[in-house]
Protein backbone atom coordinates (compact mmCIF):
# COMPACT_ATOMS: atom_id res chain seq x y z
CA UNK A 1 0.00 0.00 0.00
CA UNK A 2 1.39 3.37 -0.79
CA UNK A 3 3.13 5.09 1.96
CA UNK A 4 0.79 2.49 3.86
CA UNK A 5 1.22 -0.47 6.77
CA UNK A 6 -1.11 -3.43 7.31
CA UNK A 7 -2.41 -4.03 10.53
CA UNK A 8 -4.74 -6.33 11.30
CA UNK A 9 -7.51 -6.00 14.47
CA UNK A 10 -11.22 -6.56 15.43
CA UNK A 11 -14.39 -4.15 16.48
CA UNK A 12 -14.63 -3.31 20.42
CA UNK A 13 -14.73 -0.06 22.13
CA UNK A 14 -13.72 -1.28 25.25
CA UNK A 15 -10.79 -0.63 27.39
CA UNK A 16 -8.05 -3.03 27.74
CA UNK A 17 -5.75 -3.55 30.63
CA UNK A 18 -2.40 -4.53 29.38
CA UNK A 19 0.33 -5.32 31.52
CA UNK A 20 -0.95 -2.28 33.90
CA UNK A 21 -0.57 0.10 30.99
CA UNK A 22 -3.00 2.92 31.03
CA UNK A 23 -5.21 2.60 28.06
CA UNK A 24 -7.93 4.56 26.73
CA UNK A 25 -11.02 4.29 24.19
CA UNK A 26 -10.52 6.77 21.06
CA UNK A 27 -13.17 8.88 21.38
CA UNK A 28 -14.43 11.53 18.20
CA UNK A 29 -15.65 13.66 21.11
CA UNK A 30 -12.24 14.58 22.40
CA UNK A 31 -11.55 16.80 19.44
CA UNK A 32 -12.66 19.95 20.10
CA UNK A 33 -12.85 21.49 16.71
CA UNK A 34 -15.80 20.49 14.76
CA UNK A 35 -13.38 20.76 11.56
CA UNK A 36 -11.11 18.47 12.37
CA UNK A 37 -14.20 16.49 13.73
CA UNK A 38 -15.34 16.11 10.06
CA UNK A 39 -11.94 15.55 8.84
CA UNK A 40 -12.07 12.54 11.04
CA UNK A 41 -14.95 11.25 9.68
CA UNK A 42 -14.65 11.92 5.95
CA UNK A 43 -10.79 11.28 5.63
CA UNK A 44 -11.32 7.34 5.33
CA UNK A 45 -13.61 8.01 2.06
CA UNK A 46 -10.92 9.95 0.95
CA UNK A 47 -8.05 8.15 1.13
CA UNK A 48 -9.46 5.17 -0.07
CA UNK A 49 -10.78 6.99 -3.12
CA UNK A 50 -7.18 8.22 -3.62
CA UNK A 51 -5.19 4.61 -3.76
CA UNK A 52 -8.51 3.39 -5.20
CA UNK A 53 -7.72 5.96 -7.96
CA UNK A 54 -3.68 5.40 -7.89
CA UNK A 55 -4.08 2.06 -8.68
CA UNK A 56 -6.72 1.84 -11.07
CA UNK A 57 -6.34 4.85 -13.17
CA UNK A 58 -9.84 5.69 -13.04
CA UNK A 59 -10.45 9.35 -13.47
CA UNK A 60 -12.45 10.61 -16.27
CA UNK A 61 -13.17 6.56 -17.29
CA UNK A 62 -13.65 3.33 -15.42
CA UNK A 63 -9.33 2.57 -15.64
CA UNK A 64 -8.91 -0.47 -14.20
CA UNK A 65 -12.51 -1.05 -12.21
CA UNK A 66 -14.08 -4.38 -11.50
CA UNK A 67 -10.61 -5.53 -13.28
CA UNK A 68 -8.54 -8.69 -10.56
CA UNK A 69 -4.82 -7.45 -10.33
CA UNK A 70 -2.54 -10.12 -8.80
CA UNK A 71 0.90 -9.14 -7.44
CA UNK A 72 2.54 -12.43 -7.62
CA UNK A 73 5.67 -12.23 -6.40
CA UNK A 74 7.13 -12.33 -2.83
CA UNK A 75 9.07 -8.87 -1.71
CA UNK A 76 12.75 -8.79 -0.66
CA UNK A 77 15.24 -6.01 -0.15
CA UNK A 78 15.43 -4.84 -3.59
CA UNK A 79 10.93 -3.93 -2.91
CA UNK A 80 11.02 -0.03 -2.11
CA UNK A 81 7.22 0.56 -3.45
CA UNK A 82 5.34 -0.71 -0.42
CA UNK A 83 6.80 0.64 3.49
CA UNK A 84 6.56 -2.47 5.59
CA UNK A 85 6.40 -5.08 3.32
CA UNK A 86 4.65 -8.84 4.13
CA UNK A 87 6.84 -11.59 3.54
CA UNK A 88 4.22 -14.32 4.06
CA UNK A 89 1.70 -13.49 1.27
CA UNK A 90 1.53 -12.47 -2.13
CA UNK A 91 -1.91 -10.71 -3.34
CA UNK A 92 -4.98 -10.14 -5.17
CA UNK A 93 -6.65 -6.58 -5.66
CA UNK A 94 -10.02 -5.76 -7.18
CA UNK A 95 -11.45 -2.48 -6.78
CA UNK A 96 -14.90 -2.55 -7.46
CA UNK A 97 -17.65 -0.20 -8.54
CA UNK A 98 -20.87 -1.57 -8.10
CA UNK A 99 -23.60 1.24 -9.42
CA UNK A 100 -24.13 -0.50 -12.66
CA UNK A 101 -24.67 -3.84 -10.65
CA UNK A 102 -23.40 -6.88 -9.84
CA UNK A 103 -20.12 -8.12 -9.92
CA UNK A 104 -19.51 -12.22 -9.70
CA UNK A 105 -16.32 -13.21 -8.36
CA UNK A 106 -15.07 -17.14 -8.73
CA UNK A 107 -13.10 -17.47 -5.37
CA UNK A 108 -10.73 -20.80 -5.15
CA UNK A 109 -11.03 -22.64 -2.26
CA UNK A 110 -7.86 -24.67 -0.09
CA UNK A 111 -8.54 -26.71 3.42
CA UNK A 112 -4.90 -26.35 3.21
CA UNK A 113 -3.56 -22.93 2.67
CA UNK A 114 -4.27 -19.95 4.67
CA UNK A 115 -5.75 -17.62 2.71
CA UNK A 116 -8.35 -14.89 3.33
CA UNK A 117 -10.53 -12.11 0.91
CA UNK A 118 -11.68 -9.09 2.78
CA UNK A 119 -14.03 -6.75 1.21
CA UNK A 120 -14.16 -3.25 2.10
CA UNK A 121 -16.65 -0.42 1.92
CA UNK A 122 -15.79 3.20 1.18
CA UNK A 123 -15.48 3.73 4.66
CA UNK A 124 -12.42 1.23 4.84
CA UNK A 125 -14.68 -1.05 6.87
CA UNK A 126 -14.27 -4.99 6.19
CA UNK A 127 -17.97 -6.47 5.98
CA UNK A 128 -17.32 -9.54 4.46
CA UNK A 129 -14.62 -12.27 4.37
CA UNK A 130 -14.62 -15.57 2.41
CA UNK A 131 -11.26 -18.05 3.34
CA UNK A 132 -9.88 -20.27 5.98
CA UNK A 133 -11.49 -19.03 8.94
CA UNK A 134 -14.73 -17.06 7.43
CA UNK A 135 -15.62 -19.89 5.05
CA UNK A 136 -13.89 -23.13 6.23
CA UNK A 137 -11.95 -22.80 3.02
CA UNK A 138 -14.49 -23.54 0.88
CA UNK A 139 -14.41 -20.38 -2.16
CA UNK A 140 -17.24 -20.54 -4.57
CA UNK A 141 -19.52 -18.12 -6.71
CA UNK A 142 -19.99 -14.87 -5.04
CA UNK A 143 -22.18 -12.10 -6.11
CA UNK A 144 -21.63 -8.60 -4.69
CA UNK A 145 -24.11 -6.06 -5.08
CA UNK A 146 -24.45 -2.55 -4.14
CA UNK A 147 -26.72 -0.95 -1.29
CA UNK A 148 -30.08 -0.04 -3.64
CA UNK A 149 -29.61 -3.57 -5.60
CA UNK A 150 -33.13 -5.50 -5.33
CA UNK A 151 -33.01 -8.94 -6.19
CA UNK A 152 -31.62 -12.63 -5.29
CA UNK A 153 -28.46 -14.20 -6.40
CA UNK A 154 -28.77 -17.40 -8.67
CA UNK A 155 -29.12 -21.05 -7.06
CA UNK A 156 -25.26 -21.70 -5.97
CA UNK A 157 -24.00 -18.37 -5.87
CA UNK A 158 -23.58 -16.41 -2.24
CA UNK A 159 -24.93 -13.19 -2.03
CA UNK A 160 -22.41 -10.46 -0.21
CA UNK A 161 -24.29 -6.76 0.02
CA UNK A 162 -21.89 -4.12 0.49
CA UNK A 163 -22.94 -0.65 2.00
CA UNK A 164 -20.90 1.25 -0.70
CA UNK A 165 -20.70 0.95 -4.50
CA UNK A 166 -17.46 1.52 -3.88
CA UNK A 167 -15.39 -1.66 -2.55
CA UNK A 168 -11.93 -2.51 -2.25
CA UNK A 169 -11.67 -6.71 -2.41
CA UNK A 170 -8.06 -8.03 -1.47
CA UNK A 171 -6.98 -11.51 -1.13
CA UNK A 172 -4.26 -12.74 0.90
CA UNK A 173 -2.65 -15.74 0.01
CA UNK A 174 -0.32 -17.87 2.18
CA UNK A 175 3.52 -18.47 0.27
CA UNK A 176 5.08 -21.10 2.01
CA UNK A 177 9.03 -20.02 0.95
CA UNK A 178 10.18 -19.54 -2.77
CA UNK A 179 10.07 -23.31 -3.57
CA UNK A 180 5.81 -22.95 -2.81
CA UNK A 181 5.45 -19.56 -4.73
CA UNK A 182 4.49 -21.44 -8.15
CA UNK A 183 1.58 -23.52 -5.90
CA UNK A 184 0.79 -20.02 -4.61
CA UNK A 185 0.19 -18.68 -7.38
CA UNK A 186 -1.84 -20.87 -9.25
CA UNK A 187 -4.07 -20.99 -6.50
CA UNK A 188 -4.51 -17.11 -6.88
CA UNK A 189 -4.93 -17.17 -10.61
CA UNK A 190 -8.74 -18.99 -9.53
CA UNK A 191 -9.86 -15.62 -8.21
CA UNK A 192 -11.53 -14.34 -11.19
CA UNK A 193 -14.13 -12.28 -11.98
CA UNK A 194 -17.39 -11.76 -14.55
CA UNK A 195 -19.96 -9.32 -15.19
CA UNK A 196 -23.11 -9.68 -16.87
CA UNK A 197 -23.42 -8.53 -20.99
CA UNK A 198 -25.65 -5.70 -20.79
CA UNK A 199 -24.16 -3.87 -17.68
CA UNK A 200 -22.64 -1.00 -18.24
CA UNK A 201 -18.82 0.29 -17.92
CA UNK A 202 -17.70 1.19 -14.47
CA UNK A 203 -18.11 4.73 -13.56
CA UNK A 204 -14.99 6.36 -12.86
CA UNK A 205 -14.05 9.32 -10.35
CA UNK A 206 -14.74 12.95 -11.57
CA UNK A 207 -12.51 14.50 -8.56
CA UNK A 208 -8.46 14.07 -8.82
CA UNK A 209 -7.02 13.31 -5.15
CA UNK A 210 -4.26 15.61 -4.70
CA UNK A 211 -2.91 17.14 -1.86
CA UNK A 212 -5.06 16.69 0.80
CA UNK A 213 -4.43 20.00 2.43
CA UNK A 214 -6.03 21.62 -0.13
CA UNK A 215 -9.93 21.71 1.20
CA UNK A 216 -11.25 22.05 -2.21
CA UNK A 217 -9.48 18.77 -3.26
CA UNK A 218 -10.27 16.91 -0.22
CA UNK A 219 -14.18 18.24 0.10
CA UNK A 220 -14.67 17.24 -3.92
CA UNK A 221 -13.60 13.98 -3.68
CA UNK A 222 -15.04 13.19 -0.25
CA UNK A 223 -18.43 14.47 -1.39
CA UNK A 224 -18.26 12.78 -4.74
CA UNK A 225 -17.63 9.21 -2.57
CA UNK A 226 -20.74 9.98 -0.74
CA UNK A 227 -22.83 10.46 -3.58
CA UNK A 228 -21.84 7.53 -4.98
CA UNK A 229 -23.46 5.33 -2.23
CA UNK A 230 -26.73 6.89 -2.36
CA UNK A 231 -29.08 5.06 0.23
CA UNK A 232 -25.90 3.72 1.26
CA UNK A 233 -24.86 2.12 4.43
CA UNK A 234 -22.16 2.01 7.48
CA UNK A 235 -21.49 5.41 8.35
CA UNK A 236 -23.34 7.16 5.25
CA UNK A 237 -26.20 8.44 7.30
CA UNK A 238 -24.45 10.41 9.49
CA UNK A 239 -22.79 12.99 7.23
CA UNK A 240 -25.60 15.09 7.83
CA UNK A 241 -23.59 16.01 11.11
CA UNK A 242 -21.31 17.55 9.17
CA UNK A 243 -23.39 19.29 6.20
CA UNK A 244 -22.84 22.72 7.68
CA UNK A 245 -19.20 22.21 7.11
CA UNK A 246 -19.64 21.07 3.09
CA UNK A 247 -19.44 17.65 3.86
CA UNK A 248 -21.57 15.76 1.44
CA UNK A 249 -22.90 18.91 -0.12
CA UNK A 250 -23.47 18.84 -3.89
CA UNK A 251 -21.06 22.10 -3.86
CA UNK A 252 -18.00 23.27 -1.87
CA UNK A 253 -18.67 25.90 1.25
CA UNK A 254 -18.23 29.48 0.73
CA UNK A 255 -14.39 30.93 0.93
CA UNK A 256 -14.68 31.65 4.45
CA UNK A 257 -15.47 27.39 5.45
CA UNK A 258 -13.04 26.62 2.93
CA UNK A 259 -10.58 28.73 5.44
CA UNK A 260 -11.30 26.83 8.34
CA UNK A 261 -10.37 23.82 6.71
CA UNK A 262 -7.15 25.21 5.65
CA UNK A 263 -6.18 25.51 9.13
CA UNK A 264 -7.92 22.13 10.11
CA UNK A 265 -6.36 19.88 7.96
CA UNK A 266 -2.91 19.91 9.35
CA UNK A 267 -3.47 19.72 12.82
CA UNK A 268 -6.34 16.83 11.73
CA UNK A 269 -3.40 14.90 9.98
CA UNK A 270 -1.21 15.44 13.01
CA UNK A 271 -3.66 13.92 15.45
CA UNK A 272 -4.15 11.08 13.43
CA UNK A 273 -0.14 10.36 12.93
CA UNK A 274 -0.21 10.51 17.38
CA UNK A 275 -3.15 8.26 17.18
CA UNK A 276 -1.21 5.89 15.11
CA UNK A 277 1.12 5.47 17.38
CA UNK A 278 -0.93 3.81 19.87
CA UNK A 279 1.63 4.72 22.75
CA UNK A 280 -1.63 3.86 25.36
CA UNK A 281 -1.36 0.31 24.30
CA UNK A 282 2.68 -0.61 24.87
CA UNK A 283 3.70 -3.22 26.79
CA UNK A 284 7.36 -4.57 26.98
CA UNK A 285 8.77 -2.25 24.24
CA UNK A 286 5.79 -3.84 22.19
CA UNK A 287 2.98 -1.41 20.25
CA UNK A 288 -0.19 -3.56 20.70
CA UNK A 289 -3.18 -2.61 18.27
CA UNK A 290 -6.01 -1.17 20.04
CA UNK A 291 -9.78 -2.86 19.80
CA UNK A 292 -11.84 -1.83 17.27
CA UNK A 293 -9.27 -2.11 14.10
CA UNK A 294 -10.59 -3.32 10.66
CA UNK A 295 -14.41 -2.97 11.75
CA UNK A 296 -14.68 0.56 13.58
CA UNK A 297 -18.46 1.11 14.04
CA UNK A 298 -19.04 4.83 15.11
CA UNK A 299 -15.28 5.64 16.31
CA UNK A 300 -14.03 7.70 13.20
CA UNK A 301 -10.92 8.34 15.19
CA UNK A 302 -9.57 4.76 15.32
CA UNK A 303 -10.91 4.43 11.16
CA UNK A 304 -9.04 7.45 10.45
CA UNK A 305 -5.80 6.65 12.02
CA UNK A 306 -5.89 3.33 10.40
CA UNK A 307 -6.57 4.72 6.70
CA UNK A 308 -3.77 7.27 7.11
CA UNK A 309 -1.08 4.54 8.73
CA UNK A 310 -2.59 1.16 8.68
CA UNK A 311 -5.66 0.88 5.49
CA UNK A 312 -7.08 -2.43 4.53
CA UNK A 313 -6.72 -3.57 8.00
CA UNK A 314 -8.19 -7.47 8.64
CA UNK A 315 -10.39 -8.30 11.69
CA UNK A 316 -8.87 -9.10 14.60
CA UNK A 317 -10.32 -12.62 14.41
CA UNK A 318 -8.32 -12.58 11.22
CA UNK A 319 -5.37 -11.58 12.03
CA UNK A 320 -3.54 -9.06 14.34
CA UNK A 321 -0.11 -7.30 14.37
CA UNK A 322 2.41 -6.18 16.87
CA UNK A 323 5.30 -3.59 16.35
CA UNK A 324 8.46 -2.83 18.64
CA UNK A 325 10.60 -0.04 18.37
CA UNK A 326 12.27 -0.52 21.75
CA UNK A 327 14.03 -4.13 23.55
CA UNK A 328 12.06 -4.87 26.73
CA UNK A 329 14.33 -2.52 28.71
CA UNK A 330 12.79 0.72 27.01
CA UNK A 331 16.15 1.58 24.84
CA UNK A 332 15.33 2.24 20.68
CA UNK A 333 16.25 -0.99 18.83
CA UNK A 334 19.74 -0.39 16.69
CA UNK A 335 20.97 -2.34 14.26
CA UNK A 336 24.47 -2.94 16.36
CA UNK A 337 22.87 -4.52 19.36
CA UNK A 338 22.46 -7.95 19.26
CA UNK A 339 19.22 -9.34 20.80
CA UNK A 340 17.24 -12.54 21.64
CA UNK A 341 13.82 -13.01 21.82
CA UNK A 342 12.31 -16.18 23.03
CA UNK A 343 9.32 -17.67 22.49
CA UNK A 344 8.14 -20.06 25.21
CA UNK A 345 7.05 -23.34 24.58
CA UNK A 346 3.57 -23.56 22.30
CA UNK A 347 4.65 -21.19 20.77
CA UNK A 348 2.86 -17.92 19.61
CA UNK A 349 -1.10 -19.32 20.03
CA UNK A 350 -2.60 -18.60 16.57
CA UNK A 351 -4.52 -21.18 14.78
CA UNK A 352 -2.92 -20.31 10.76
CA UNK A 353 0.60 -19.34 11.05
CA UNK A 354 2.62 -16.36 12.89
CA UNK A 355 6.22 -14.82 11.79
CA UNK A 356 8.63 -11.82 13.42
CA UNK A 357 10.00 -9.60 10.53
CA UNK A 358 12.51 -7.50 10.07
CA UNK A 359 12.77 -3.82 8.92
CA UNK A 360 15.32 -1.19 8.48
CA UNK A 361 14.18 2.42 9.44
CA UNK A 362 14.61 5.02 6.80
CA UNK A 363 15.75 8.75 7.60
CA UNK A 364 11.97 9.29 6.19
CA UNK A 365 10.40 6.87 8.60
CA UNK A 366 9.67 4.37 6.28
CA UNK A 367 9.75 0.39 6.71
CA UNK A 368 11.89 -2.25 4.20
CA UNK A 369 13.44 -5.38 4.27
CA UNK A 370 17.38 -5.40 4.87
CA UNK A 371 19.76 -7.31 2.82
CA UNK A 372 21.42 -9.76 4.34
CA UNK A 373 23.71 -13.29 2.90
CA UNK A 374 20.67 -15.52 3.90
CA UNK A 375 18.06 -13.36 1.96
CA UNK A 376 15.81 -13.95 5.24
CA UNK A 377 13.78 -11.25 6.04
CA UNK A 378 11.11 -13.01 8.44
CA UNK A 379 10.96 -15.65 10.76
CA UNK A 380 8.02 -17.76 12.16
CA UNK A 381 6.84 -21.21 12.60
CA UNK A 382 7.26 -22.19 8.85
CA UNK A 383 10.55 -21.42 8.83
CA UNK A 384 12.57 -24.67 8.04
CA UNK A 385 15.29 -26.10 10.32
CA UNK A 386 15.08 -24.06 13.29
CA UNK A 387 16.31 -25.27 16.53
CA UNK A 388 14.07 -25.89 19.39
CA UNK A 389 14.88 -25.65 23.02
CA UNK A 390 14.36 -28.93 24.81
CA UNK A 391 11.38 -27.48 26.81
CA UNK A 392 10.05 -26.62 23.06
CA UNK A 393 10.39 -23.09 23.05
CA UNK A 394 12.21 -21.19 20.46
CA UNK A 395 15.13 -19.23 21.07
CA UNK A 396 15.62 -16.30 17.95
CA UNK A 397 18.79 -14.06 17.88
CA UNK A 398 18.31 -10.90 16.11
CA UNK A 399 21.68 -9.25 15.20
CA UNK A 400 23.84 -8.01 12.32
CA UNK A 401 26.54 -10.55 12.21
CA UNK A 402 25.96 -13.98 11.35
CA UNK A 403 26.05 -16.23 14.32
CA UNK A 404 27.77 -19.18 15.11
CA UNK A 405 27.09 -22.18 17.00
CA UNK A 406 24.09 -24.58 17.67
CA UNK A 407 21.43 -21.97 17.48
CA UNK A 408 22.54 -20.26 14.14
CA UNK A 409 19.91 -21.83 12.20
CA UNK A 410 17.62 -19.57 14.42
CA UNK A 411 19.01 -16.13 12.77
CA UNK A 412 17.33 -13.44 12.14
CA UNK A 413 19.32 -10.40 10.67
CA UNK A 414 19.03 -6.93 11.11
CA UNK A 415 20.57 -3.96 9.76
CA UNK A 416 23.03 -1.46 10.47
CA UNK A 417 21.47 1.09 11.76
CA UNK A 418 17.45 2.05 13.51
CA UNK A 419 15.07 -1.33 13.25
CA UNK A 420 11.76 -2.39 13.65
CA UNK A 421 9.87 -5.49 14.36
CA UNK A 422 6.34 -6.89 13.29
CA UNK A 423 5.25 -9.99 14.70
CA UNK A 424 2.27 -11.06 12.45
CA UNK A 425 -0.37 -13.59 13.73
CA UNK A 426 -2.99 -14.93 11.61
CA UNK A 427 -6.06 -16.89 12.89
CA UNK A 428 -4.85 -15.63 16.77
CA UNK A 429 -6.50 -17.86 19.72
CA UNK A 430 -8.38 -16.04 22.23
CA UNK A 431 -5.02 -16.00 24.61
CA UNK A 432 -3.94 -13.17 21.88
CA UNK A 433 -7.10 -11.95 21.22
CA UNK A 434 -7.80 -10.58 24.98
CA UNK A 435 -4.26 -10.05 26.05
CA UNK A 436 -3.73 -12.37 28.28
CA UNK A 437 -0.58 -14.00 26.47
CA UNK A 438 2.06 -11.12 26.18
CA UNK A 439 4.31 -10.87 23.80
CA UNK A 440 7.59 -11.72 24.89
CA UNK A 441 10.49 -8.79 25.13
CA UNK A 442 13.23 -8.70 23.48
CA UNK A 443 16.49 -8.52 25.45
CA UNK A 444 20.08 -7.72 24.60
CA UNK A 445 22.62 -10.61 24.32
CA UNK A 446 24.93 -11.40 27.10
Amino acid sequence: MHRRQLMQSAFGLSVLSLGGCATRALALAEIADPFQRAFVYAFPLYELARIEQERTGAVGGPGRLNTVVHRSQLMDSNSRQVTAPNNDTIYSSIFLELSGGPVELTVPGSTDRYFSLAFMSAFTDVFAYVGTRATGGQGGRYLVVGPQWQGQAPDGVHLIRSPSNDVWALMRTLVDGPADLAAAQAFQSGLTLSVGPDRPSARGFTHAAGDVNDPAVFLSLVNEVIARSPGGGSEFGRAGQFAALGVGGAALPDQAILDQWRAAIPAGLEHLREVFRFRDYAVDGWSYQPPGVGDFGANDELRAAVALGGIAALGEAEAMYFHANFDGAGQPLDGGTAYRWRVPPGGVPVDAFWSLTMYEVTPEGRYFFTENPISRYSIGDRTPGLVVDADGGLEILIQRERPTGPLAANWLPSPEGRMRLALRAYLPKQTLRDRSWKVPALERAP
